[in-house]
């Protein structure tokens, strides 16, 4: 199976959703850790320059990171 980022309909809007990331390794298949904002991340950052808590200039660089996703360790 070959699977094709560039071919995603929802590519840079649903990538940390994206089950594909839990299955491989982002790095391997040239994923940087480095994720566009979805909808709602892109409301709450609007919101924040429009409260004046950061300058839209900052704003403009925001970007969501790709973390390894940790499931804990079970206890017993």
């Amino acid at each position: 199976m070959t699977i094709l980022c560039a071919r995603c309909p929802v590519r840079d809007l649903q990538c940390g959703d994206c089950m594909v990331t839990a299955l491989v390794d982002p790095g391997s298949m040239g994923l940087g850790a480095d994720l566009h904002l979805d909808a709602d991340e892109r409301a709450a950052v609007t919101a924040c320059v429009r409260a004046g808590l950061i300058t839209a200039e900052a704003a403009a660089t925001v970007r969501a990171e790709r973390v390894p996703f940790d499931l804990g360790h079970a206890v017993g």
